[in-house]
């Protein structure tokens, strides 16, 4: 498996720490949905949370960054489809060292697994479509999806 591209692009971000970076990636008018069903105790405002454009990007993964700051994002596989979509498995670790919105930090150890979809173009990443199990906890509690 090689990453390569804006693909790769985005996971060199994620392990630099780098907000903008990740938020570069995307085009002007990109989005990332967060296609994960909120626990019945999180407020949500639906199934899904979208956030569209490179500042709601910079600004939710940079606020996720500060709540886990030694965070490690691996690319597990990768596929690439004909209609410029790529789908990564990945895995994200790291100490959840500072509140995330609900998500109370309590110095616990991090570690999600989850599928990107990405929708890709000249501009960038058009759509980012993530899953994971949001009902994991991190040996407490404490929902992996803040309010």
């Amino acid at each position: 498996m090689t990453l390569t591209g804006v693909i790769a692009r985005y996971a060199d971000a994620w392990n630099d720490h780098d907000a903008a970076g990740c938020a570069a990636c995307f085009a002007p008018d990109g989005f990332r949905v967060w296609c994960v069903r909120a626990p019945a105790n999180v407020a949500s405002p639906g199934d899904q949370v979208r956030f569209d454009g490179r500042d709601a990007i910079r600004e939710v993964i940079g606020a996720f960054m500060a709540s886990v700051p030694d965070l490690r994002l691996d690319v597990e596989a990768l596929s690439e489809g004909s209609d410029d979509r790529i789908w990564t498995e990945w895995r994200l670790r790291g100490t959840h060292a500072a509140d995330w919105g609900a998500w109370g930090a309590r110095g616990e150890v991090v570690d999600i697994r989850g599928v990107s979809i990405f929708a890709v173009g000249s501009g960038g990443i058009r759509e980012e479509r993530v899953y994971w199990d949001s009902l994991l906890t991190t040996g407490s509690s404490a929902p992996l999806l803040p309010a």
